[in-house]
């Protein structure tokens, strides 16, 4: 019946769950078809998603945190914040200041990435190089990446001012409904598009989205002309952006360079701002996107013997 969900099913299988598609896992010692239930799959995913997110915050704040700014930053009850971090902090991920009671990422979390890091040949100073972009211009400054019919920020490095509420390391915005979307689309073709706005306005839930989404071929086309993309409102009233497409080795973009403030600067400022950014880009190898987005490190893997 409509508006009640079914009941969760389980009986012992030994096939893949067509829900998760997860084959049966055991989960109390040798018990004879004892089954990974599907409220523990979710249960697993929420706290691996959290897990990531907390890594993501830290990236962006990098500083020290209380139990509750993680609590609020991470949209969580204050027990399951509290829950999270001494897991971590048992593990080793996680180290809590004993005056402050703050926690902190460990080194241990960087030595995770550390082989992908130098196999991928990304070059050590480039977040520095995007931090100095940041104080150049004098507006945030973020690398964006293509996730699905999203645009991510994946680095974020934040000038001083009320942008900072709306772009932060890890969320998200329609490739239809940003400057970022716009650059990363440049490459596709009008068709491609228009099929991508389509799916937006029937996947999304924010209904601001659902009306802007509409405008995304004439930006692409703009961005296409200009060689580069500035959006003021698609993605949020009272801010835009501005951004360029990373080199790549093949016309779709996966990466860009944006430049994010309120919408009024945005405009007063993009002419001023889209040349410097588009230099910045213009003097980055075309190997870039390969190495950040680890695709470099993994050809030079060892196959098998």
């Amino acid at each position: 019946m409509s508006g009640m969900s079914a009941p969760l099913d389980t009986t012992p299988r030994d096939h893949p769950d067509q829900r998760t598609g997860l084959p049966p896992l055991a989960t109390g010692g040798d018990v004879p078809g004892q089954v990974l239930r599907l409220d523990d799959t979710e249960n697993m995913l929420k706290s691996s998603f959290r897990t990531m997110a907390l890594f993501e915050f830290f990236a962006d704040a990098k500083r020290p945190a209380s139990i509750g700014e993680i609590a609020d930053n991470l949209n969580m009850p204050q027990s399951s914040a509290s829950a999270l971090t001494k897991s971590l902090l048992d593990s080793g991920y996680l180290e809590r200041d004993v005056e402050s009671r703050a926690f902190y990422p460990t080194l241990r979390l960087s030595f995770l990435g550390d082989w992908l890091v130098r196999m991928a040949a990304l070059p050590d100073d480039f977040t520095d190089n995007l931090a100095r972009l940041s104080e150049t211009i004098g507006e945030t400054v973020f690398l964006a990446m293509r996730n699905g019919i999203y645009s991510q920020y994946i680095y974020t490095h934040h000038h001083d001012g009320p942008v900072r509420e709306h772009v932060e390391t890890g969320s998200v915005r329609p490739l239809v409904c940003s400057a970022t979307g716009y650059a990363m689309l440049s490459g596709d073709a009008d068709a491609d598009i228009g099929k991508l706005i389509r799916r937006t306005v029937h996947e999304v839930e924010n209904s601001f989205w659902k009306e802007t989404a509409g405008a995304a071929l004439e930006g692409v086309q703009d961005t296409r002309a200009q060689g580069y993309a500035i959006a003021v409102g698609p993605s949020h009233e009272s801010t835009g952006g501005i951004a360029v497409a990373l080199p790549s080795r093949t016309v779709r973009r996966h990466l860009c360079v944006g430049v994010g403030g309120p919408a009024d600067v945005i405009r007063e400022r993009g002419a001023e701002i889209a040349p410097v950014l588009r230099g910045f880009v213009a003097g980055l190898p075309r190997s870039i996107e390969d190495a950040i987005l680890g695709r470099g490190a993994l050809a030079r893997l060892p196959g098998p013997e």
